[in-house]
């Protein structure tokens, strides 16, 4: 079956609560409109409810999701949530570009190039913006 959504590498820092009753601190695999996937110590079952709190700004963006996959891969379990509130998807498209401005900030501290929040938004909206937008499935 072909991918609803495209899917962008992150790996940013996120706190998971399957169905209410055990937080963990899990890092993103890579995050799209339609939902994302994180790597856990632990198997959650599909279907399962979960919370999900991303810290990219205070407050942190909270959202319910399910759990739609798990599969053990070597580093852990990988784990696809899906959201399926609409409204929703444009908010985890302005998330979606803070991961890859975060990556894009990582992938230059691994150049040797330390760049604060603020510039690494500014060269990478300057470099990818334009391209970042045109594949969204909202209609004008």
């Amino acid at each position: 079956m072909p991918r609803r959504f495209i899917r962008h590498p992150a790996a940013i820092p996120i706190q998971l609560t399957p169905n209410r009753y055990h937080e963990e601190t899990v890092v993103t695999a890579d995050v799209s409109a339609g939902g994302l996937s994180v790597v856990s110590d632990h198997m959650i079952e599909p279907g399962a409810g979960v919370d999900v709190k991303i810290y990219i700004g205070e407050p942190p963006f909270s959202i319910c999701g399910y759990v739609v996959w798990c599969r053990k891969e070597k580093d852990g379990f990988h784990v696809g949530i899906s959201f399926a509130d609409l409204p929703t998807a444009h908010t985890l498209r302005m998330i979606e570009q803070v991961c890859h401005i975060e990556q894009y900030r990582q992938d230059a501290f691994a150049e040797g190039r330390d760049l604060s929040q603020e510039d690494a938004a500014l060269e990478w909206i300057a470099k990818y913006a334009a391209h970042f937008y045109p594949h969204t499935d909202v209609k004008n």
